[in-house]
């Protein structure tokens, strides 16, 4: 973080209402808005911790606690040694991916609730994708194909290109909210099934449903889009119950 951005949340008035606060809380709240508005990229530096303290009027235990927070909200880390300290991160999917791993837990959720979750969510990420996706996007998604298709005997790379198609396909349905969500649904279904080893003729499956869906997105038809990606689902589900049924009924874990 240059001097310049450092000097600006230390400068900079949130009103009254901040004054008002000297909870951990809502200081990690005032340095979050700082971190977007000022569009800092990860890696970058945050004031230090002595500056934040005379800043914020509060003591470095509660400081501490806001920083930890923000830590443990995937904002930022805290780099150890002379020139240490808290650096901008930001959040990605794979945080919300934990938060809500846990709380799936808590509410007592299943492997075959979260495939559920995607036989409803995926459908409409392929509709909106048919609206709008590019020809490049279109490239890539026929990329993912070819690779399972060339190499049905590696596990490995089915389980990548896989991963690969289903992210381009959310990347492409324009939003970002739906993107993270599905990115983050799919992941959890992912982690409980990626060391269950399919079929090549499974792969092989995958690899035509996977075309049958590019080519609805190709034709830019939004109706087949989402019935091409609502059997896909439908049809994975389907084997994993059929074969696999024990893991797709155990419950979702947090730490596994």
């Amino acid at each position: 973080m240059n001097d310049d951005a450092a000097e600006a949340l230390l400068t900079r008035s949130f009103g009254n209402e901040r004054r008002s606060r000297k909870t951990s809380e809502f200081i990690a709240r005032d340095l979050v808005n700082f971190i977007v508005s000022e569009n800092l990229p990860p890696g970058a530096r945050l004031p230090t911790e002595k500056d934040m303290v005379e800043f914020f009027g509060v003591g470095r235990t509660t400081l501490r606690e806001a920083l930890r927070l923000l830590e443990t909200r995937g904002v930022i880390t805290i780099r150890s040694g002379p020139r240490g300290g808290p650096v901008v991160r930001c959040p990605n999917a794979s945080d919300l991916n934990e938060a809500l791993r846990l709380i799936l837990q808590f509410e007592g959720a299943s492997v075959a609730d979260v495939i559920e979750a995607r036989r409803s969510f995926e459908p409409i990420v392929a509709r909106l994708a048919a609206r709008q996706i590019s020809q490049k996007s279109l490239e890539r998604l026929q990329e993912t194909i070819d690779a399972i298709s060339a190499n049905l005997d590696d596990h490995r790379r089915f389980l990548m290109e896989n991963e690969r198609f289903h992210s381009i396909v959310a990347e492409s349905s324009g939003s970002k909210v739906l993107r993270i969500f599905g990115e983050t649904i799919k992941s959890l279904a992912d982690d409980a099934l990626v060391s269950l080893d399919v079929t090549p003729e499974r792969r092989k499956d995958v690899a035509l449903a996977h075309q049958r869906i590019v080519n609805a997105l190709r034709d830019h038809d939004e109706d087949e889009a989402e019935n091409m990606m609502r059997l896909h689902i439908d049809e994975a589900a389907g084997y994993w119950n059929r074969n696999f049924s024990d893991q797709a009924s155990r419950p979702v874990r947090w730490v596994r």
